[in-house]
C-alpha cells in the first residue's frame, strides 16, 4: 500500500479526508450509545404492552369479582331460605307429633264412649224408658248419647284434617328445601368456576407484573452501563450545560426578571405558564425540580414539598426515609450537597468501581441548565460530604 503525505494532498481533499476520519471515530461511539438506547426503548415498549395487558386483566378481574359477589349474595339468600324452610319443617314435625298424640287421645276417649254406648245399647228402649223417672229423662239420655257420638266424630275429623294439613305443608316445605339445595349447589358450582377464573387472572397479572419488574431492573442496569460507557468515552463535568436537557419538560421556562430563557436569572425565578412552581412544589429549572422530575419518572414518591436542597435530608428523615451521610449511595438516590444557603441536590445516575458517584443536575452554576451523562457533562463526585436520600 502506497503511503501518501497529507501535506501533499489538495486542501479540499484533506478536509474531506479529515471529516471521514472524524466520522470513523464518532460513528462507533454513537452506535455504542444507540445500542443501550435501543435496548432500553425495547424494554420500555415491552413494559408498555405488558402494562396494557395487566390493565385489561384488572378490568376483567373486577368483572369476575362482581359476578362472584352476585353469586355469593344468591348463595347467602338461598341458604337463608333453606334455614327458614328447615325451621318451618321442624316446627311442622313438632305440630304433627302433637296432632298424633291428640289423635291417639281422642281415639282412646272414643273407644271408652263406644264401649259405654254398646253397654247401653244392650238395654232395650222399653227398659231404658222404664228405668227413667219420666219421659223427659229418657229423652235427655237419648240426646246425650247422640251428642257424644257427634262430638267424637267431629274431634276425629278435625284431628285427621289437621294431621293431613300438616303433612301436606311439611311435604311442600321439604320440596322447597330440595329445590333451594339444588339451586345453591348450582350457584356454588358457578362460584367455584368464577373463583378459578379469578385465580387464573390474578396469576397472569402477577406473572406480567414480575416480567415488568424484571424489565425495569434490566433498564436500570442498561442505564448504569450506558452512563459508565459515556463516562469512559467522554469523561464528565466540563461541558457546558444544556437548555432543557435530560428530557426535563420545563427547560424553556423564562426568567421573570428578563423575559429570556437564556442567561442568568436573579433568585432563580424561572416561570412557566405564568407561575414559578412545578407540581411537586419546586421552582422550575432548579436542582430540586430536576431531581423531583427524575424521581417521579422512576415511580417514586415522598419527595414533594421538601423545601430547599439543604432542607431535604432533615425533611426526608422526618418522613422516615433512608438518609445516609458521606457513604452508602445507591443508583436513583438524591445526592445533597448541604453547603450554602440553598444547598444543591443531584440525581445519582451510577456508581463507579472506585466508589465515586455519577450525578445529573440542573442549575449547578446558577444558569438553570442541565448537566448529565447524556450531555457529556455528568458530575463525578466523591461520596464524602454528600448526603444520600433513598425514596
Amino acid at each position: 500500500m502506497t503511503k501518501i503525505k497529507l501535506s501533499s494532498l489538495p486542501t479540499a481533499f484533506k478536509g474531506l479526508l479529515l471529516a471521514v476520519l472524524v466520522m470513523g471515530l464518532v460513528v462507533p461511539t454513537i452506535a455504542n450509545a444507540d445500542r443501550f438506547t435501543d435496548q432500553i426503548n425495547q424494554l420500555k415498549n415491552e413494559n408498555s404492552q405488558k402494562e396494557q395487558v395487566v390493565q385489561a386483566l384488572a378490568v376483567e378481574a373486577d368483572s369476575i369479582a362482581g359476578v362472584i359477589a352476585g353469586l355469593q349474595t344468591q348463595i347467602n339468600g338461598l341458604q337463608a331460605q333453606i334455614n327458614t324452610n328447615q325451621a318451618a319443617a321442624d316446627q311442622l314435625q313438632i305440630d304433627i307429633t302433637a296432632a298424633e298424640i291428640e289423635l291417639a287421645k281422642q281415639k282412646s276417649l272414643m273407644g271408652q264412649n263406644i264401649r259405654a254406648m254398646y253397654l247401653e245399647g244392650d238395654i232395650s228402649t222399653l227398659e231404658m224408658l222404664a228405668s227413667s223417672k219420666d219421659l223427659s229423662e229418657f229423652i235427655d239420655k237419648q240426646q246425650y248419647r247422640d251428642a257424644v257420638k257427634d262430638k267424637i266424630k267431629s274431634t276425629l275429623d278435625r284431628v285427621n284434617a289437621l294431621k293431613a294439613q300438616l303433612k301436606s305443608a311439611k311435604e311442600e316445605t321439604e320440596r322447597l328445601i330440595q329445590e333451594d339445595n339444588r339451586l345453591k349447589a348450582q350457584a356454588d358450582a358457578n362460584k367455584a368456576e368464577q373463583d378459578r377464573l379469578l385465580g387464573f387472572n390474578q396469576s397472569q397479572q402477577a406473572d406480567y407484573n414480575s416480567q415488568i419488574k424484571d424489565n425495569k431492573t434490566k433498564i436500570s442496569e442498561l442505564k448504569r452501563q450506558q452512563v459508565l460507557e459515556n463516562i469512559r468515552l467522554f469523561g464528565g463535568g466540563g461541558a457546558p450545560g444544556i437548555p432543557g436537557g435530560g428530557g426535563y419538560p420545563w427547560g424553556n421556562a423564562y426568567c421573570v426578571h428578563t423575559g429570556q430563557i437564556g442567561g442568568a436569572c436573579y433568585n432563580y425565578d424561572w416561570y412557566f405558564n405564568g407561575g414559578p412552581w412545578d407540581v411537586w412544589g419546586y421552582g422550575y429549572r432548579n436542582c430540586t425540580s430536576w431531581v423531583a422530575y427524575k424521581l417521579a419518572a422512576e415511580g417514586k414518591s415522598g419527595f414533594s414539598y421538601l423545601g430547599n436542597a439543604a432542607d431535604w435530608p432533615s425533611g426526608a428523615a422526618a418522613r422516615g426515609l433512608r438518609v445516609s451521610y458521606g457513604s452508602g449511595a445507591q443508583v436513583g438516590d438524591a445526592a445533597v450537597n448541604p453547603n450554602g444557603y440553598y444547598g444543591h441536590v443531584m440525581y445519582v445516575e451510577a456508581i463507579l468501581p472506585d466508589g465515586r458517584v455519577v450525578v445529573s443536575d440542573y442549575n449547578r452554576l446558577g444558569d438553570g441548565l442541565y448537566r448529565g451523562p447524556d450531555g457529556n457533562s455528568a458530575g463525578v463526585l466523591n461520596q464524602n460530604g454528600l448526603v444520600f436520600i433513598t425514596f
